[in-house]
């Protein structure tokens, strides 16, 4: 008993792990997969950006050179006039002053002319003197007496014509030094550290506002451009959007993630108040894409808010089905009318869904442990239920047990009831969850008929979707029984045990009767798993009398005989490939506890001979 005991503790934490291991994986693909196609966005923005700075550096490298080169030639021509050696005048002998005519008297009369210095260049001694730094003012040098020098024309002021000089252009003023190319490179590194540093706050808005809507090609806050609340024609959802955050201010990197959500959870809140459900897809993408972005902190803090909003937005769809479910034309036929139809059309029941596994997963992987079980008082019992009536579609209650799923805490499974005899509601509730769940082993999902339509239109479940929904079941129910709280439950339910023991038996015959079918590993997972769960009920609470639990189950009795002793004497071959030793052994440990002496011995002539052969 106690190896048994220490086994069924090992495959309960070992099943709790794998449990918990797939829905992370699973959650981590979606998101590994979409930050693919944003991280590969980015980086082809990147390359452009990258690659327009690079072109304009090339130019202004380029226009540098080219600066640099013009100084270099100024630099050279300056170079060489400063190295040109003065040209001296030549001597050349005097010709004698030729006779004047004597003036005029009408004419204006000349100034006396001053007596030539030493120099006798036609110039000033004391004006030379005075403009050339070379002379000393107190030592005139007396020149060497020489002939008179005759005054040359204007035309005719150097012997030699010098070569007229080419310039490119006017000359400019020297231009102010340039930092260095190795200081300016360090500042600009240091600059965009200090912006790649400030734009993270913003990365998750850059990628929103790229982010494309489910309902058009357009973008989500471009689309909703296109809506405007009755309230108020005038201002677009977008107008909101972008005013909430003009007024906000960002101290860190998820701040803006949560204040965006808020912005949307605001919108959505107003569009069910207004009953204005149309712009509801954009703000499912929004918020899908925000929470897939980021922690599971984000969505743990948001959670006691978006709860009720995916509750009433689901109810609005999903209750006329449960209440056409129960019957009446009046029913059905709101269900089908155009107010209806439309509202059906506008809220997508499975992206509702979605959004809430995602919340009730982050809340379960959350190192706070009152997260997942306030998230629970906030989901009503009657919501799981209505959810999980045949008449609903399909993929909304696999999504509903998904999140169901999620409920298997150490005190309570499923929603958890707040009232005042909450321990009375509570039980009654949990009863209730699972008769929903076992009930399911049975019955077939069916939509309601639409009366206008042709029955020809309406597409069965085939096969295969039929046999994994019952495997979810199973494994619901499994994960409700890892605790001891949870395996209590489903041992003193009155129907539970019946239930699973008649599945089991139909899974059994269902793989004689249809040998080699397409669902043939459906079948053989769903014995395995139904007989696991069956044996850890039995062995988990030592007061379980398994024959007590089949009298309020019609055939009951003969399935538990028929079902545990085909799969007790089970050889695993052909058709029983596939069934585990494992799963053998626990069918012959319950027969044992169940069986007298004589019964075993009868059971097993009849199997013995038939295995012989």
């Amino acid at each position: 008993q106690a190896r048994q005991t220490r086994e069924a503790d090992a495959l309960r934490e070992k099943l709790q792990t794998k449990s918990g291991e797939a829905d992370i994986l699973r959650r981590r693909h979606d998101i590994d997969a979409k930050r693919y196609e944003r991280q590969l966005a980015d980086q082809q923005h990147a390359h452009g950006t990258e690659l327009a700075r690079l072109r304009a550096e090339m130019d202004s490298l380029r226009r540098e050179a080219e600066s640099a080169q013009t100084d270099t030639m100024f630099h050279q021509y300056e170079a060489r006039e400063a190295g040109i050696p003065r040209r001296t005048a030549r001597i050349v002998p005097s010709k004698p002053t030729p006779t004047l005519p004597s003036a005029s008297p009408a004419g204006t009369p000349r100034g006396a002319h001053t007596a030539r210095g030493p120099l006798a260049d036609g110039f000033d001694d004391d004006d030379v003197v005075m403009a050339s730094p070379s002379r000393h003012r107190d030592r005139p040098k007396t020149a060497t007496p020489k002939a008179g020098k005759r005054k040359r024309h204007v035309t005719d002021q150097s012997p030699l014509p010098l070569p007229a000089l080419q310039l490119s252009g006017p000359r400019s003023r020297p231009k102010e030094r340039e930092p260095p190319l190795a200081a300016q490179a360090k500042i600009d590194t240091a600059l965009l550290q200090h912006f790649r540093h400030d734009d993270r706050r913003f990365a998750l808005l850059h990628r929103l506002l790229s982010y494309p809507s489910s309902i058009d090609t357009d973008r989500v806050l471009e689309a909703l451009t296109k809506y405007a609340f009755p309230s108020t024609p005038t201002k677009k959802l977008s107008s909101i959007v972008y005013d909430a955050l003009a007024n906000m201010t960002i101290d860190h990197v998820h701040d803006l993630a949560l204040h965006l959500c808020h912005v949307f959870l605001d919108l959505w809140k107003r569009c069910q108040t207004e009953k204005y459900y149309e712009p509801t897809p954009l703000i499912l993408d929004a918020l899908h894409f925000i929470l897939a972005c980021e922690p599971v902190e984000t969505a743990v803090e948001i959670a006691q808010r978006i709860v009720p909003l995916i509750i009433a937005s689901v109810d609005l769809v999903a209750d006329p089905i449960s209440k056409a479910a129960r019957g009446g034309d009046k029913a059905i036929a709101d269900l089908y009318s155009p107010k209806q139809r439309q509202i059906a059309a506008y809220i997508n029941v499975e992206d509702c869904l979605e959004l809430l596994y995602l919340v009730a997963t982050s809340c379960l992987s959350s190192s706070d442990t009152g997260a997942i079980v306030g998230l629970w008082q906030a989901i009503p019992s009657s919501f799981t239920l209505m959810l999980l009536v045949k008449e609903q579609p399909v993929a909304q209650m696999t999504l509903m047990l998904r999140i169901l799923g999620t409920s298997a805490l150490t005190t309570s499974v499923g929603p958890i009831n707040t009232a005042d005899p909450a321990a009375d509601n509570q039980a009654s509730n949990e009863d209730a969850l699972i008769n929903r769940l076992t009930n399911l082993f049975t019955e077939t999902p069916k939509p309601v008929p639409d009366p206008s339509a042709s029955p020809t239109n309406t597409v069965p479940v085939s096969e295969a979707e039929l046999w994994d929904l019952r495997l979810l079941v199973l494994s619901v129910l499994t994960q409700f029984s890892i605790f001891e709280y949870g395996s209590c439950r489903l041992a003193q339910n009155r129907l539970c045990t019946g239930r699973l023991i008649k599945y089991l038996d139909h899974c059994i015959t269902s793989l004689y009767r249809h040998p080699v079918a397409p669902t043939q590993d459906y079948k053989v997972n769903s014995i395995n798993a139904t007989m696991k769960l069956i044996h850890h009920i039995a062995t988990s609470n030592p007061k379980f009398d398994i024959k007590t639990k089949l009298v309020n189950t019609l055939g009951g009795q003969h399935a538990y005989l028929v079902a545990l002793t085909r799969l007790a004497f089970s050889e695993g071959l052909v058709l029983e490939s596939g069934i585990e030793d494992e799963v053998v052994n626990m069918a012959h440990d319950i027969l044992d506890e169940g069986l007298s002496m004589e019964e075993g011995d009868a059971f097993g002539k009849v199997f013995s001979s038939g295995s012989t052969a």
